[in-house]
């Protein structure tokens, strides 16, 4: 059987266990049974083996004038994006973002780009890297992740990158506080499977044509691409500082409810350690135990942790310095009259925790999301809540009982999981609908569960049915 020599864009190992692969080991290995070869060489590298024929196959290529010389394409399988990224921390520069921005005031200016040798960027980038005149400004590389460590290093100005391989990378090395993407593409072009002309016939590309269809037609396409895309435009979303802001307030939130509530109860200073972090992590602990994630979510990012631990520390502090009747006085007021700051302030928590609940049901491809998606975002909200009220033996569980608190996560949990499993069918790759979309369930939760602190509106007791039966 004739194994492919085949390879993707880039030798970065996420990105070649990444979208592309998975569809092409599902188009040759699976409908056409051609198994592949994996080599992780670079682009430019990549394109002379096309050239020559020692490579048969490349995927995510764009078509251009030169490569049709030498290779054939196939009908394309999607889109990609071209986007421009930057420091956080240089406004001026974040400016060129902006394509027309971009392309006005680049030949004046004195900017380093950083691209990856061999790839191309659209005919309007391309006529400016390929000028013998700016190559002191250009910085190739062999991976996009070397231009991303470059930028952030200072040796760049901007990274030239495609949307989706930029995001996730951003996101999967911790990126995101220091570099920003731009919204607009400066280029937008057909994605397609190039094949070498020396080793390859237009009968073996018709061949792929049809698998990629047959696997368009039954299904297999959109949950590959959902199963890929939609956890890094997610993540694109969640890395936002408007999002990580509501997080870590949220977090707080939390954490400070279980403190007055230690303080209340008189706990020992670990036990109100553990009152604080149980609403804060121990929800978003019970979902990765269930669904066997390899590496607990609070352990990937330390920083809701330390937001507890350094929250019941200088609490402890507070009460434990002369003086410390003032900080009795000031939780005392919080009990009395400013029960509703906490109360809000646990509403921007439960906000937060019941987007990130889809989205560990999108990125472990919990099937089907209708159901898994709004059973995490209720147990990411409300588990940890319900695990505080168990340590404390509290037989009210407000939360289990009277509370209308983790219904709200399972309403809004279940309304983004819908609209996901919609666009995911659409095929459409823009990250913005998508960030509208987990804008609004944040703020549909907050405001639902403002309304029904507002209003003392109860949940629904279940002792009612029982006893009309």
């Amino acid at each position: 059987m004739e194994t492919l020599p085949i390879l993707g864009k880039t030798n970065d190992s996420r990105r070649l266990k990444g979208l592309d692969v998975q569809l092409f080991r599902e188009v040759f290995e699976e409908e056409l049974g051609r198994p592949l070869e994996l080599p992780q060489i670079s682009w430019d590298r990549h394109l002379e083996n096309i050239k020559s024929g020692k490579t048969d196959v490349a995927l995510s290529a764009f078509k251009t004038a030169e490569r049709m010389n030498y290779a054939y394409f196939s009908e394309p399988y999607r889109k990609e994006d071209i986007v421009l990224i930057s420091r956080r921390n240089q406004a001026k520069i974040r400016r060129i973002l902006e394509p027309t921005i971009f392309f006005r005031d680049l030949n004046n200016s004195n900017l380093k780009l950083g691209v990856m040798a061999g790839y191309s960027y659209g005919d309007k980038a391309d006529s400016f890297l390929q000028n013998p005149i700016n190559s002191n400004r250009i910085i190739a590389t062999n991976s996009d992740l070397e231009n991303l460590l470059n930028l952030k290093e200072g040796k760049v100005d901007l990274v030239l990158v495609d949307r989706l391989v930029g995001a996730t990378l951003l996101w999967d090395h911790g990126l995101t506080t220091e570099l920003a993407s731009g919204n607009h593409p400066i280029f937008s072009g057909d994605i397609r499977a190039m094949f070498s002309r020396k080793t390859t016939s237009p009968e073996l590309v018709e061949e792929f044509n049809s698998a990629m269809q047959r696997i368009k037609d039954d299904g297999r396409y959109n949950k590959i691409v959902r199963g890929y895309v939609f956890p890094t435009l997610l993540g694109m979303t969640v890395g936002q500082p408007w999002f990580f802001t509501l997080e870590n307030i949220g977090t707080a939130a939390f954490a400070f409810s279980g403190v007055l509530l230690a303080n209340q109860d008189r706990f020992s200073l670990f036990g109100a350690f553990v009152l604080a972090s149980l609403p804060a992590v121990g929800g978003g602990i019970l979902r990765d135990l269930i669904v066997s994630r390899d590496r607990l979510g609070f352990m990937q990012s330390s920083h809701n942790l330390i937001i507890v631990i350094v929250l019941v520390l200088l609490s402890y502090l507070v009460m434990n310095i002369p003086g410390h009747v003032r900080f009795r006085r000031i939780a005392q007021f919080f009990k009395r009259k400013g029960q509703w700051i906490i109360q809000f302030l646990d509403a921007l928590g439960l906000a937060a925790f019941t987007v990130v609940g889809v989205i560990v049901a999108v990125e472990q491809r919990c099937d089907p999301l209708l159901l898994w998606g709004p059973v995490f975002s209720a147990m990411t909200g409300a588990g940890g809540a319900i695990l505080r009220d168990v340590i404390r033996a509290d037989a009210s569980h407000p939360t289990l009982r009277n509370e209308l608190y983790a219904e709200i996560s399972l309403f809004w949990g279940f309304a983004l999981s819908v609209f996901i499993s919609i666009y995911a069918d659409s095929n459409v790759m823009d990250p913005f609908p998508l960030n509208l979309a987990v804008f609004l369930t944040a703020m549909g939760c907050l405001i639902t569960r403002l309304i029904v602190m507002k209003f003392n509106i109860g949940a629904l007791g279940f002792w009612k049915l029982r006893r009309s039966s």
